[in-house]
């Protein structure tokens, strides 16, 4: 009686009929007699060896690679209830499991925004979101998306009455801004000329919006569908608020260290524009 191997191991250099996973870790020997024959009377035990070489062998997923960061930042992204929520989130999600990524939402990291941002900057295969796109970040990261469209606004108490129709009417008044630290509104500002000594930082936008709210500045620059998300939480009446006036219209989008893999990058590209393709993104909407 002939004897038959199906071997499994972990290292070594393939040899004849043998399958390497994509890190060239694991071997796996196809079904042989010891004078290298396949056996004709065995076909269940052959199928069964062929499926666990095949699964072992299975490519993992390049969005395994990568460190996914985010902030609280509702509706897009956001922590309720011990879960990440949000559509930005969603399609996250969805490009993991199209990927067949080992990952999963759990593991995205919920960290302050400023925080987030400069890890990014600096952690090769980091991934930040979602991110607003604009000329001034153009070169610090790669970028896959678009997820959404975001508008920044001056937020203020209606009952303040303040009328502002340009940054050089801002700049002529003393209103105090109330900004995030590296947030897009804050970006903004600094990049227009707006003096720092009028921007009150703040530690994240729920405190922000009290900021406001209380009346210890007269102005928020933030964007403007998460501002009036957060009022609705918090149980504020949006009508008590208005958008004075428009910093910035742009794009959210996944920001990546600039120095993770291009050929990476296009794969994330390629796995969103899949979706989106689909119907996938449409639906998560």
């Amino acid at each position: 009686m002939s004897a038959f191997t199906s071997v499994c191991s972990g290292g070594g250099a393939p040899s004849d009929g043998s399958i390497l996973d994509a890190e060239g870790g694991v071997q796996c020997s196809v079904l042989r007699d010891r004078d290298g024959v396949m056996p004709r009377s065995t076909p269940v035990k052959w199928l069964v060896s062929a499926l666990c070489c095949s699964a072992l062998a299975a490519s993992a997923s390049e969005l395994d690679r990568l460190t996914f960061i985010t902030e609280e930042y509702p509706p897009y992204n956001f922590a309720r209830d011990g879960a990440l929520q949000g559509f930005s989130v969603s399609v996250l999600q969805a490009m993991l499991e199209a990927d067949g990524s080992a990952k999963d939402i759990s593991q995205v990291r919920i960290w302050p925004w400023a925080r987030g941002y400069e890890t990014a900057l600096v952690e090769p295969n980091t991934v930040l979101f979602s991110t607003t796109r604009t000329r001034a970040r153009e070169d610090l990261f790669h970028w896959v998306g678009p997820l959404a469209r975001d508008r920044v606004t001056l937020l203020a108490r209606r009952d303040s009455g303040i009328e502002i129709d340009s940054i050089d009417a801002l700049n002529a008044s003393d209103y105090r801004v109330v900004v995030i630290r590296e947030d897009i509104g804050a970006q903004v500002l600094k990049e227009s000329g707006v003096s720092a000594d009028r921007l009150r930082p703040a530690i994240n936008n729920s405190s922000a919006l009290s900021m406001l709210h209380a009346g210890r500045v007269e102005l928020w620059a933030y964007g403007e569908d998460v501002a009036y998300w957060l009022m609705d939480e918090q149980g504020l009446d949006p009508a008590e608020f208005e958008s004075i006036y428009t910093l910035s219209e742009a794009y959210l989008y996944f920001a990546l260290h600039r120095h993770t893999d291009e050929a990476l990058v296009g794969h994330m590209q390629a796995v969103l524009d899949q979706l989106r393709a689909d119907g996938t993104i449409e639906a998560v909407q």
